[in-house]
């Protein structure tokens, strides 16, 4: 994972040891950015890719009802993200009341299973993209897209036990910011997308953001205007990460 835009100062703080890498072990600000101050830009992405795709274990699974259901486009969705993984068109899911989180969960993945027996094969899986909420469901519960069910149920549309967890983003992509519609100097909602793990929390300009009622973005309000075109943005991952990033921002796009 690696942040795009216009990104003038990058810090990774991270308290892991990466296999090959045990110097990225050490938590000083100071220290890190004096390493990356010696590595090219691309060679930094590789690396940020490398820390975020390979330390972290998988979470717990869940059990639940596996349902399906067509979304009309990927920023339909209670999440209304403005960009997305590359399988979010054919692979979504919403995701259950109970652990929705308040949008928290928002554009997290989840490997699927079947574990009904009325599947006729148990260790077919998918790996799908949270980008709704089914208000109806219960705990333990996704509503899958068509494809999805189909090829771990091997059935056309029904209710049948699944098992999931949380797991990695497949496939990443460019970590982007985006910046809601209608946000100016003073009024400025972000979301995070394409993040391999969940983002947890987020500051802007180094002030906590709070989520938006209704929609996966993060708020914060200014008494003096802005400039949007250098934003300070760090993001806290559900693993105790944190990526900062300086941006130019534009509402209604992703940077």
């Amino acid at each position: 994972m690696r942040l795009g835009g216009s990104t003038h100062a990058l810090n990774l703080i991270s308290s892991a040891v990466v296999p090959g890498l045990p110097f990225l072990k050490s938590t000083s600000t100071s220290s890190i950015k004096g390493l990356f101050t010696m590595i090219n830009s691309l060679t930094f992405r590789a690396l940020l890719l490398c820390v975020i795709v390979t330390v972290y274990p998988s979470a717990a699974y869940f059990e639940g009802d596996g349902t399906t259901y067509t979304l009309g486009g990927v920023s339909a969705g209670n999440c209304n993200l403005m960009s997305w993984n590359s399988i979010a068109p054919t692979n979504y899911a919403a995701l259950n009341n109970e652990q929705w989180d308040n949008l928290g969960n928002c554009g997290r993945c989840a490997l699927v299973s079947c574990s009904d027996e009325a599947c006729e094969d148990q260790t077919a899986s998918s790996i799908v993209q949270i980008v709704d909420r089914c208000p109806e469901c219960k705990y333990g519960d996704l509503d899958l897209s068509p494809s999805v069910f189909k090829t771990i149920t091997g059935s056309d549309p029904s209710r049948l036990s699944i098992r999931w967890q949380f797991v990695d983003c497949p496939n990443p992509e460019t970590l982007k910011i985006c910046l809601k519609s209608g946000s100016n100097g003073f009024w400025i909602a972000v979301q995070p997308t394409n993040a391999v793990l969940g983002v947890k929390s987020v500051r802007i300009n180094g002030n906590v953001a709070s989520m938006i009622s209704g929609a996966y973005y993060y708020l914060i309000t200014s008494s003096s205007e802005v400039d949007l075109t250098a934003v300070d943005v760090a993001l806290t991952s559900i693993k105790g990460q944190v990526i900062e990033g300086t941006f130019s921002l534009s509402a209604g796009q992703c940077t």
